[in-house]
């Protein structure tokens, strides 16, 4: 071998292929720190998709209102938003370390309860700072309750108050003129007393309150109104529907603050969400009520959803509501309060002899054989308020008792409908507590929403006194809420508290269910009402949710529980659907979630 092949020999042996080997083996390293580089952004990749939530529930029964997804094990939450709804291990991919676990072991998820009509504070003002009769049963403890507060309060310029019920002032005949203004001049002479009745259509007041008021035997009742009087034709010393707008003077003495209503809203809030409420359709969204509650909502206090109608009587003019509506809708518009609805009375209260009726009341009403009620308004009157305001865009919600009443409300919307053009208007008549049944086929065709109280749907306090005004067959067939479900009708259900003095969703799903009363003392008595008529436990859950939810326009993001949507939900001890439904009144509410945060936490 020659020098020069041996030199070429050492040269590959012991230079370039060692070199070789070393390149190699850097590529084979960059190869893999580039493959680790590739995991590692993937797994940031799938972290960055599944930010870590603030609050997850696991290992539950979720019900979430969702037709292509009705049951979950496990919800995410982040933001006040909901992150994830699905099977408790998907959701651990959302927990890390500051994410608060809450294992449900088995318990019920629901999307949090919203009442369709109620009035808050309801009877906290009364129980904080009046006179609060709600929870006595005899007409000698109201006279009494008035004259402790009178004693305890020397300096009041007014006493108000509410809570009596017209059930102990049923006379031998069957009539009921309700109480007498003498009882209260016996306490309390010198100032005036107004006591509201639990339904809040009648007044009971002392003859002060009558003298300021200026109201007399030659005093003319308003349309829709009603003095009780005695046989020489005075006032008794109560007054129903229109006719305590007469009362307007007295009325203006109530030196109830600002201060003090924010007290009774806060109050009501919270023992709302002890009951697993989340929002309401406020009917008593007049200035203060919508001043206050937008002071709560600006010092982050309102922790409730709140959608707010404003009440308009017959002397208001259509273009003055829309107006006000407008401006209203404008200056309330946030997550948490909102307006565009209008309340309109077409009619009053069976116990007043004030609600409406095809058929006439019967004698023991006292008001002869042909007295079928009155309505609040003037058809033509009424008409035009309605398509006005249809026309608008504006959301109608009208209160009918009687099958005249809901008759006169469906006619207005009807005409309203062929007057304006079609769009989504969600017209919304409530109580309904008797109606035809071509009536059902027309709500539910005009895509007309029901807003029943189930509270009403057994035997309760107001039973006696329907069946003493209108017969006990009629009486019976009130509220006929399966027939109207099975037709189409969209039901949301609410409670109209305080005239409900007991507000609790679970109470009246119960109650909706059974047509029985939800008490437990009561429910082996002959309460049950028109059975054949009860809805299934889930519809009443829909009704509580979702239906409520699409009644104040915003399904969007409320009533079921998905990805997306706010995270408003209540969490139950008991699935409702899988036990005794004469027991779902005593189920527990575990915790209320709004926004994503607790806002009450059962025992």
């Amino acid at each position: 071998m020659n020098n020069r092949l041996r030199n070429k020999l050492w040269f590959l042996i012991f230079i370039l292929i060692p070199l070789m080997l070393i390149l190699g083996a850097c590529t084979e390293k960059s190869d893999v720190t580039a493959k680790k580089d590739t995991n590692s952004s993937d797994k940031k990749d799938v972290e960055a998709s599944h930010d870590h939530a603030s609050l997850v529930l696991k290992n539950g029964k979720v019900y979430t209102m969702e037709e292509d997804q009705p049951l979950a094990e496990a919800v995410a939450i982040k933001d006040g938003e909901i992150q994830f709804v699905g099977s408790s291990s998907d959701a651990e991919k959302y927990v890390g370390e500051d994410t608060e676990v809450i294992d449900l072991e088995g318990k019920m998820v629901s999307p949090g309860f919203m009442d369709g009509h109620t009035h808050p504070p309801g009877l906290w003002t009364s129980k904080l700072f009046e006179v609060y009769l709600a929870e006595l049963e005899s007409h000698e403890e109201y006279v009494q309750a008035v004259a402790d507060f009178r004693e305890k309060n020397p300096k009041a310029k007014i006493i108000t108050g509410d809570g009596w019920v017209n059930g102990p002032y049923e006379q031998a005949d069957g009539t009921n003129p309700g109480p007498k203004k003498e009882d209260l001049d016996a306490v309390v002479s010198d100032i005036p007393v107004m006591l509201y009745s639990i339904d809040k259509h009648s007044v009971w007041v002392n003859s002060k309150a009558l003298e300021i008021a200026g109201i007399t035997k030659d005093t003319v009742v308003p349309k829709g109104g009603m003095i009780e009087r005695n046989p020489d034709g005075s006032p008794r010393g109560v007054l129903r529907e229109g006719a305590m707008d007469l009362l307007a003077d007295v009325q203006a003495l109530s030196n109830l603050t600002d201060e003090q209503y924010k007290e009774a809203i806060l109050e009501f809030q919270q023992e709302m969400h002890s009951f697993g409420m989340t929002g309401v359709m406020n009917m008593s969204g007049g200035d203060r009520s919508l001043k206050v509650l937008n002071e709560l909502e600006k010092e982050g206090k309102l922790t409730m959803r709140v959608a707010n109608a404003i009440v308009f009587g017959p002397e208001t003019q259509p273009e003055e509501a829309v107006a006000k509506i407008q401006d209203a809708g404008k200056k309330y518009n946030s997550d948490w309060l909102s307006v565009n609805t209008v309340k309109l009375f077409a009619d009053g209260v069976t116990e007043g002899k004030t609600a409406l009726f095809v058929e006439p009341y019967t004698k023991n009403a006292g008001m002869g054989s042909h007295h079928h009620g009155d309505a609040n308004w003037k058809e033509d009157t009424f008409n035009k308020m309605v398509s006005k305001l249809d026309k608008e865009d504006i959301q109608v919600h009208i209160h009918a008792i009687g099958d005249g009443a809901v008759k006169m409300g469906i006619d207005a919307l009807e005409l309203a409908k062929k007057e304006n053009e079609e769009h989504n208007s969600r017209h919304t008549i409530t109580h309904i507590s008797a109606i035809q049944d071509s009536d059902i086929s027309r709500m539910a065709n005009l895509g007309v929403i029901a807003s029943l109280q189930p509270f009403w749907f057994y035997k309760d306090q107001y039973y006696d006194l329907e069946k003493a005004m209108i017969g006990e067959e009629r009486t019976l067939a009130m509220y006929p809420a399966r027939e109207m479900w099975d037709a189409g009708v969209t039901i949301s259900s609410s409670s109209d508290y305080p005239p409900t003095p007991d507000y609790r969703p679970l109470n009246a799903i119960e109650t909706g269910a059974t047509r029985n009363s939800p008490y437990p003392e009561e429910q082996d008595t002959d309460l049950v009402r028109n059975l054949d008529q009860a809805l299934t436990v889930k519809e009443m859950l829909q009704s509580y949710t979702k239906n409520v939810a699409y009644q104040i326009y915003r399904e969007n993001d409320l009533g079921s529980l998905k990805a997306g949507k706010k995270a408003d939900m209540v969490v139950l001890g008991e699935d409702l659907t899988n036990i005794e439904p004469k027991n779902i009144s005593e189920t527990s509410i575990v915790y209320t979630i709004v926004d994503g945060k607790i806002v009450f936490k059962g025992e």
